[in-house]
């Protein structure tokens, strides 16, 4: 409780409070006690409806919600707030005889609840207001760090395309979907020729620039559905959905098209980037069947124009063969 009551001393902000609730006497009287407590503004609805149309057009950091609407249409209104306002904390306002009910309505989302019987016992509504505003803050700054993380463990740091690990996941994601609603599934390898050579010549720096350069041709080339990823050290997957042979022909092209494109313009300064491209596609195969048949194209031929592996249905069983 000390800890709580340092911080609320330390913070400077004035917290903007939503209050919702049917009672306009319980208004009043929350109203009251935050005025002789503290920095606070607020507003007042009677109504989910009313709540919602506040919530969509104003700045609030608490909501204090009566617990006979949050039991009754919580589920609409948490839903309302997670989706698009979990900035605001909730505290639920309940009477003596429902106050037992508060834990299964703070499984809905609220942060805390206080007894309106008990708003004049030292500050505890303001206490409760505090603590609910510093419990969401923590739990919305410890999910943007997970978040961060989970997007950090499948980055490449070289290129800020996916990685390895998040190519794979993805690759048996779209292929297990292709095999369930009968559509293709296509992929194409990218490979730069002759980073060994630059990087023992001119340097691994200069061998980097190049991986980040045709990491930026790829990019352009896709579309947002689209999933490319280094998946070595100058190898790129790029897994198109939903996308025939057809669709990955275009994309190779394109991708080929662009790196030449910037070799003659932006990059004429710059050690230029040849490509090798595969292309595989399928309907019902297995990850390693795809990966494998579109990296045979990059042993195989060693161009700058894509090289093209068909996968097809063999009528007779349920795995794909290279055609």
């Amino acid at each position: 409780m000390a800890s709580k009551a340092a911080a609320i001393a330390e913070r400077k902000r004035v917290l903007r409070i939503l209050i919702i609730d049917s009672d306009l006497d319980d208004v009043r009287r929350v109203r009251e006690h935050l005025a002789a407590g503290g920095d606070f503004v607020t507003h007042a609805a009677r109504t989910v409806d009313e709540a919602r149309a506040l919530l969509d057009g104003g700045l609030f950091d608490v909501a204090l919600v009566d617990s006979g609407i949050w039991t009754s249409q919580g589920s609409d209104l948490a839903r309302h707030l997670r989706e698009r306002r979990n900035d605001v904390a909730v505290v639920l306002l309940t009477s003596d005889e429902n106050e037992r009910d508060a834990l299964p309505a703070l499984k809905l989302g609220a942060h805390d609840f206080i007894s309106k019987s008990h708003l004049e016992e030292g500050g505890q509504l303001i206490l409760r207001i505090e603590g609910a505003y510093d419990e969401n803050r923590s739990l919305r700054r410890r999910d943007t760090m997970v978040r961060w993380l989970e997007r950090e463990a499948r980055t490449d740091h070289l290129t800020g395309l996916y990685n390895r690990h998040a190519f794979d996941e993805r690759l048996r994601e779209a292929c297990q979907k292709a095999r369930e609603e009968r559509r293709p599934v296509t992929l194409v390898m990218v490979d730069i020729c002759g980073t060994r050579i630059v990087n023992e010549v001119h340097g691994h720096d200069i061998g980097d620039d190049m991986i980040r350069r045709a990491a930026l041709g790829i990019a352009r080339c896709i579309r947002g559905a689209d999933t490319a990823a280094r998946i070595g050290g100058d190898d790129f997957g790029i897994i198109i959905p939903d996308g025939d042979l057809a669709l990955g022909r275009l994309i190779a092209r394109r991708i080929a098209q662009e790196v030449e494109r910037l070799n003659s313009s932006e990059w004429l300064d710059q050690v230029p980037v040849t490509l090798t491209l595969g292309v595989a596609s399928g309907v019902s195969c297995e990850p390693g069947e795809l990966f494998a048949a579109a990296d045979q194209q990059l042993s195989d031929h060693k161009t700058v124009r894509p090289m093209i592996s068909v996968l097809r249905m063999h009528e007779e069983s349920n795995g794909p063969f290279v055609a």
